[in-house]
């Protein structure tokens, strides 16, 4: 029987990140990944003959560039891109335009406010200082809530005094963004529908809520804390896919000595007095270790592969009570040629597509999907995120002048109403979003060569993702910071000695940031030398 000082469960970025710093700390370590190739929901995949593509997680601006920086993830192919517009169209044919001209921009928002663009920059400004302070916690364990060592009092001291730096009307515009609602903040701030969109657009990644839900905003602050490059703020893609920054990671990992093995699903958390001592893989196979790391979600970690005969009841309760749902659809579309949008025509690659795109009538259109999600019913029309990563990565086709364009489509409900399930219903989704496309880019059917749908249901089937959460829990309030997932384990290790969590179901969160797998290999060393 195979023994080693760590196993992680799960070669998603997180586990990949967590497994590095783990061997750089001088243990054997094993990471088990229950699909072909490592990569979670960070992977690249041919999804259509000759089309290649990013198929779940697409953009990146989280990676903390500690972790690209102490993996060496460039010498392993790490090359990311940044997507320096950003485009707004609607099916009315109005759009808004954003480059990395001030002037340009300017002009921009006069077509819809004299007022917006100044408040914009202020309004950013504040996120900005919000953001900093985030930033800083990233890296560190959360604080207990119960009884606390002097480092907790310390932590706690250093974010106190950050919050004592800030101004009176910073600190209420802050606690305002923590806990009030998203509508109230945009309403407040910005007199344009389109401006309103376009704000309210930033809060919906990973994200389902109601605008005018308190606490809603929270997601926007977490991807606000990105970058690339230096660039605050920015977003890329990375040539070759986000496949490229886990098989980086991989590199790196066996280079230091980690064994990481494919089509290995753990199935249980073997425990042997009162301690986590291994795994059992489906097939029956047993495999030894001092400390157990998972990269999955704490309800898959704790309810499904642990279980909870080794649970307190009250942990177990609140476990199972974690909300768990992003309601995301994600398509990915083959295109043998470039999208032509009715609005913006061009002759050619233009600065609107070289964008992160995002199709979105009004704020009023968020909440309208969010509300038909909610009732069980798929958004039509959902309010769609998008990028043609192919115009700026040319890897990504067989075929010169062939695009592939990413699509993920808000709010899709994991629980549908009426007894329907997303096996039959996801043709007409999809085909209901591809009309929906159609009467903004004309030339979309007759380019479309075929297209890979992933519906919430998919995407837990595939990646692992309970109820397709792609952020192993939603990101509100009384679901971060010392509270993820739970005070008894919000430190990484959990009431199950030898067992942790290295995966966003853990500080700070989701998104593809290497953070808690860094944190958590930080906190399974520290523990290991007492």
């Amino acid at each position: 029987m195979a023994h080693y000082d760590a196993i992680v469960i799960g070669g998603g970025h997180n586990g990949l990140t967590a497994a590095n710093y783990l061997a750089m700390g001088g243990l054997k370590v094993c990471v088990l990944e229950r699909r072909h190739v490592v990569g979670g929901a960070a992977v690249s995949e041919e999804f259509s003959p000759g089309y290649r593509n990013s198929i779940a997680s697409y953009v990146v601006s989280l990676l903390r560039p500690e972790v690209v920086d102490e993996l060496e993830l460039r010498k392993y192919g790490y090359d990311a891109i940044r997507l320096s517009n950003a485009f707004y169209p609607d099916s009315k044919g109005d759009y808004l335009l954003l480059t990395d001209d001030e002037a340009h921009n300017r002009q921009q928002y006069g077509k819809f406010s004299d007022t917006d663009h100044e408040a914009l920059k202020r309004f950013y400004e504040f996120v900005d200082q919000v953001g900093d302070i985030v930033a800083k916690q990233w890296l560190k364990e959360p604080p207990k809530l119960g009884k606390q060592s002097f480092g907790d009092l310390a932590n706690l001291g250093r974010l106190g005094l950050d919050l004592y730096k800030m101004d009176e009307d910073t600190r209420h515009r802050m606690v305002q963004l923590l806990i009030g609602a998203p509508s109230t903040m945009i309403n407040r701030w910005f007199e344009s529908e389109k401006i309103k969109a376009m704000v309210a657009a930033s809060i919906t990644p990973a994200n389902y809520a109601s605008l005018n839900q308190p606490g809603a905003a929270m997601a926007m602050l977490h991807h606000a804390v990105g970058g690339l490059d230096g660039k605050k703020g920015a977003w890329g893609l990375v040539k070759g896919g986000m496949g490229t920054i886990t098989q980086a990671m991989a590199k790196s990992a066996q280079a230091k000595g980690t064994e990481i093995r494919t089509n290995a699903a753990v199935e249980r958390i073997l425990v042997e007095n009162g301690k986590a001592c291994g795994v059992s893989l489906e097939g029956g196979e047993e495999l030894r270790a001092t400390t157990i790391a998972s990269n999955a979600d704490p309800h898959r970690t704790f309810i499904k592969m642990l279980g909870e005969d080794y649970l307190d009841p009250g942990f177990a309760a609140d476990i199972k009570a974690i909300r768990m749902e992003s309601a995301s659809l994600r398509m990915n579309l083959a295109l043998s040629g470039l999208p032509d949008f009715a609005c913006y025509p061009s002759d050619g690659v233009g600065d609107h597509h070289r964008a992160s795109i995002m199709f979105i009538e009004s704020a009023q259109h968020i909440e309208d999907a969010y509300l038909s999600a909610r009732a069980g019913m798929p958004a039509d029309p959902p309010f769609i995120d998008a990028i043609i990563p192919s115009v700026l990565d040319d890897t990504l086709t067989d075929e010169p002048g062939h695009h592939v364009m990413s699509l993920l489509c808000k709010y899709m409900p994991y629980d549908l109403a009426d007894g329907q399930d997303w096996h039959s219903i996801k043709p007409s989704v999809s085909e209901k979003i591809l009309d929906y496309l159609s009467g903004m880019i004309p030339n979309l059917r007759d380019i479309l060569v075929g297209y890979q749908c992933l519906s919430p249901l998919d995407l837990e089937r595939t990646f692992g993702l309970t109820r397709g959460d792609i952020c192993h829990g939603r990101l509100e309030p009384d679901q971060l910071f010392s509270m993820r997932p739970h005070p008894d384990a919000a430190q990484y290790g959990c009431p199950m000695p030898g067992l942790y969590l290295c995966g966003s179901g853990a500080h700070p969160g989701g998104g593809v940031t290497g953070a808690p797998g860094r944190n958590a290999a930080k906190r399974i060393l520290k523990d290991l030398k007492r």
